[in-house]
């Protein structure tokens, strides 16, 4: 049985993809906000307020009946602008709300985290962090993933670090993929950096990539799932436009500094590029692509 805590998200959504696909496991999803109706015969929905402590310890109480039980917990204030306008709420959210649900699930078989490259701070000279690099996150949201992901080690749990995740959304409301594919549709263009770098990977890859690690049993406390690649967001731009047929010229190039993309205000890293050796080593994976399947050694 799997359990994702904030099902109903862009990742959440994925997730619950790639386990009605790929497993034979049936799926409680819990979120704040559930669909009216689910046609998965596998799948049930639980609402839920994770902020909420009596709503929690009743999802808890579900979940308790469950052996075997594998959660995924997404739940979280992730905009980093708004973490920054209410820190304190993003606190609670992000690590008060994380650590009662996580000290009270001692029951579960797995618990695994989804943090972000966030917590490294700026790579320089294109250095690819490490899993256990020292972490310098440049933003309070990066602070409060740090805080979490030491909540979930200190209680034996798993962590796995994302980067920039880019893929048509799945959730009901449109992922920047989507604005990237209407703007050039309309024939308008689209501003994305060509100086800020990550190892970027799709959402679908990313859940895909998260499950196999909890089905091979998994043990490594802290895993980078990315790609192979460098890419700029420009050039994740261009592989949109490319995988859509659309006009790759309307994605313009501009630099960090020079013009603000997307209503960023808070600071983020210009770039913070990871080393993805250990995921390949515990998966048996050959090459790591943006969107296209991961490759695993014969």
């Amino acid at each position: 049985m799997y359990s994702i805590i904030g099902a109903n998200g862009y990742l959440g959504s994925y997730i619950k993809k790639v386990i009605l696909e790929e497993t034979n496991e049936d799926l409680i999803c819990v979120d704040k906000n559930v669909p009216e109706k689910e046609t998965e015969s596998r799948v049930r929905w639980i609402n839920c307020d994770i902020t909420d402590r009596v709503s929690v310890d009743m999802v808890l109480d579900e979940l308790s009946k469950h052996e075997d039980l594998k959660i995924v917990y997404l739940a979280a204030y992730h905009n980093p602008d708004m973490v920054e306008k209410n820190p304190e709420l993003a606190w609670n959210i992000n690590v008060t709300s994380l650590s009662y649900f996580i000290n009270k699930a001692s029951f579960a078989k797995e618990i695994y985290y989804p943090s972000t490259d966030s917590v490294y701070g700026e790579s320089e000279n294109f250095y690819h962090f490490r899993e256990n690099d020292p972490l310098n996150p440049v933003n309070i949201y990066g602070h409060n993933k740090c805080a979490a992901e030491a909540i979930l080690v200190h209680k034996g749990r798993n962590v796995v670090r994302f980067p920039f995740l880019i893929s048509p959304s799945l959730a009901g409301k449109p992922h920047f993929y989507d604005r990237i594919v209407e703007s050039l549709r309309n024939n308008e263009p689209f501003d994305m950096y060509e100086d800020s770098y990550r190892s970027s990977l799709s959402f679908e890859n990313a859940a895909r990539l998260l499950i196999a690690l909890i089905e091979k049993g998994n043990r490594e406390p802290i895993v980078n799932v990315c790609g192979d690649k460098d890419l700029s967001k420009y050039d994740v731009g261009l592989l949109v436009a490319e995988r859509e047929g659309l006009d790759p010229k309307l994605i313009v190039p501009v630099k960090m500094g020079e013009i603000t993309v997307e209503g960023f205000v808070t600071k983020r890293a210009t770039s913070t590029l990871m080393d993805n050796k250990l995921l390949k080593e515990v998966l048996d994976l050959e090459y790591v692509d943006i969107f296209e399947r991961p490759k695993y050694k014969q």
